[in-house]
């Protein structure tokens, strides 16, 4: 994922080609009927109501999506896949990705993982101090700062400008030379209606395999996959929620 000009949404892209399926681009599912043998699907498609009836669906939509309960379900979804949507931990972490245009630019070590042991004494301190140095990989130098639960939750109602105002701050400490980065992006999963966070966590007081696993049981002809549904470990990666949807596939 570290090549220039490839990412998620380009992978996607080229898994997509070489199938023969007719994808609905800028459509949202909002209920799923599945009390007949045939599954009903209503969507919106461009704010134009629609439905479509299939033999089977398979729900790859994250728990954050399912915890917020936009897409209804008829019947309603056993008591206990229910309960383990609304009690299984899904967490939020946000990325400051920074891209600067010279390779003069780097005052920063080499290494692809460092974090930051000094930071100013105000509000930003002891937050936005992990940092992904992927410039090796990526021919240009670039920084991903990361930031996750609370911290992360408050961060999303910040402006870019402070953002950058308080990770830029942050790295002056150790690295007073730095300079202002000539490109920035910045994450806000939780504020992304088709996400609502980033990934599945192990929360206290409840045994993950066992949510998991009642969130991937099959309700008439529905199916469940996604990074959630993972029981092996690979929870909260790529690879898990591929798996889960070949498994399911």
């Amino acid at each position: 994922m570290s090549v220039p000009g490839v990412g998620f949404g380009s992978t996607a892209v080229s898994v997509a080609d070489s199938l023969d399926a007719d994808f609905k681009l800028n459509s949202k599912v909002v209920s799923i009927d599945y009390e007949e043998s045939n599954v009903i699907i209503s969507y919106e498609e461009n704010g134009i109501k629609k439905k479509v009836t299939a033999q089977t669906a398979l729900v790859t939509v994250s728990l954050g999506v399912l915890q917020a309960g936009t897409i209804s379900f008829s019947p309603t979804l056993p008591e206990s896949k229910q309960d383990a949507i609304d009690n299984m931990g899904f967490g939020l972490l946000n990325k400051c990705v920074m891209y600067w245009n010279s390779d003069d630019d780097i005052v920063w070590p080499e290494d692809y993982w460092f974090s930051l042991l000094i930071t100013p004494e105000d509000e930003s301190s002891g937050i936005w101090t992990s940092f992904f140095n992927p410039s090796k990989l990526k021919g240009v130098p670039c920084l991903i700062g990361l930031i996750g639960g609370d911290e992360a939750l408050a961060m999303e109602e910040q402006t870019d400008e402070e953002i950058v105002q308080q990770v830029m701050g942050n790295l002056r400490s150790m690295f007073p030379a730095i300079s202002q980065p000539d490109e920035v992006m910045i994450t806000r999963w939780g504020q992304d209606d088709n996400v609502r966070g980033s990934f599945s966590f192990n929360k206290v007081d409840r045994i993950f395999n066992d949510d998991a696993s009642r969130l991937k049981e099959r309700v008439g002809n529905v199916w469940f996959a996604g990074e959630a549904t993972d029981l092996y470990e690979l929870h909260g990666t790529t690879v898990g929620a591929w798996d889960t949807g070949e498994e399911a596939g």
